[in-house]
């Protein structure tokens, strides 16, 4: 087995939580069709096509994270999600709620690469 590099290792370890936060994604997303037919006054093909499309997309993303261009995917996600408020605002709102979430985790992969640098730089 080879040893990955300070910053590779802790890119790789990203993918766990970016999993988790996407597994969670798609156990919420699909429940806000029942907020969309109480609250919102009914379900129309546009909601249920945006939160099938949203739901099938976490699922690929999750599947393909490890490829280099999984965490575009699932950044494009979370800007759809957002962008649910054009459909309905209780998708907008947990589309807000989740980009806070992936925002946090981005800043902290960033520190955890950043002080994997400083650490190098340090010992070398």
């Amino acid at each position: 087995m080879t040893e990955l590099a300070p910053g590779e290792a802790a890119k790789k370890a990203f993918r766990g939580p970016a999993s988790a936060a996407l597994s969670l994604e798609i156990v919420i997303v699909p429940l806000a069709l029942l907020v969309m037919d109480k609250v919102e006054g009914g379900l129309t093909p546009a909601k249920i096509a945006w939160v099938v499309v949203l739901t099938v997309g976490m699922i690929v993303a999750i599947a393909r994270f490890s490829r280099p261009w999984g965490l575009p995917l699932a950044l494009g996600l979370q800007v759809l999600m957002a962008l649910g408020w054009i459909v309905s605002p209780a998708l907008g709102i947990l589309g807000l709620v989740f980009c806070l979430v992936w925002a946090g985790m981005l800043w902290m992969r960033h520190e955890v690469l950043r002080r994997h640098a400083l650490w190098a730089d340090r010992d070398a």
